[in-house]
């Protein structure tokens, strides 16, 4: 569980918060979408929960940790758009290179053990499990996009992470690639039953992934919130639906409103 209370955030040299008195509580395994403007401070809400930004005021507990002044939380993954990987590391070098930081550090004694993948190494099977074992031996610079978000976010599920934030990581993919890789966080979601928080841009993918939607308007963003149910997300065939058109309707209308 993500929970917030009475959060304040404000950038150096800004007149006005960001976030104001702001106050959200995710509950253990929910799939939320955050949707809003280019700017509207989806990206500082991911920042805020995992560690890397601390709020002026307020506080931030998940899973019943606190979160605490600019130090990561071990069991929170958050997975970014631009990759974030090594160029001159192979594709098994950095899915392994979370491991090796937590070894380093001396946070964790498991190394590379998971109960998910029994006898074989956490490294292993999400390399298997992405189809990307045929890959571990190339560089990022030798696959394409979509494989290389693929590293990404086996980087950080070979942490067994109990929450993922995810930061519009699908937006710079073709189509057909971001629809494959949708389909592919919705079913980790329900193997795991990880709690997981998905910030984007474009409304369709907002409704298909997030079974609650977060609407953010322009700051600075105070409670009560704007949250949009969405029942049917998470469905291969919801994209066919007339439920799903009207709630992407629904979510256009409100953008266009705080635009």
């Amino acid at each position: 569980m993500i929970e917030i209370r009475d959060l304040t955030f404000t950038y150096p040299n800004q007149p006005a918060p960001l976030f104001d008195a702001f106050d959200w509580r995710v509950a253990r395994g929910e799939f939320w979408s955050v949707i809003g403007a280019s700017g509207c401070g989806k990206s500082t809400l991911l920042h805020l929960i995992v560690g890397v930004r601390a709020a002026s005021a307020g506080t931030i507990t998940v899973n019943g940790e606190s979160v605490p002044r600019k130090q990561n939380r071990g069991k929170t993954g958050l997975v970014l758009q631009d990759y974030g990987l090594l160029p001159w590391a192979t594709v098994r070098e950095n899915v392994k290179l979370g491991l090796r930081i937590r070894e380093f550090y001396g946070q964790d004694d498991r190394r590379e053990s998971s109960a998910v993948s029994g006898q074989r190494s956490a490294v292993e099977f999400w390399l298997e499990r992405f189809g990307l074992a045929a890959l571990r031996d190339k560089y990022p610079a030798q696959i394409s996009g979509g494989q290389r978000q693929r590293v990404a976010i086996a980087r950080t599920l070979v942490l067994e992470p109990d929450v993922l934030l995810m930061d519009e990581p699908f937006s710079a993919l073709d189509a057909p690639t971001r629809e494959d890789l949708e389909q592919l966080t919705l079913d980790l979601q329900n193997e795991t039953g990880m709690t997981t928080i998905f910030v984007t841009h474009n409304i369709e993918e907002a409704v298909f992934l997030g079974r609650k939607i977060l609407v953010l308007d322009a700051p600075p963003h105070r409670s009560p919130l704007r949250v949009v149910e969405n029942a049917g997300a998470g469905r291969a065939a919801y994209r066919d639906e007339a439920a799903f058109a009207e709630k992407a309707r629904m979510l256009r209308e409100m953008l266009k409103r705080d635009a």
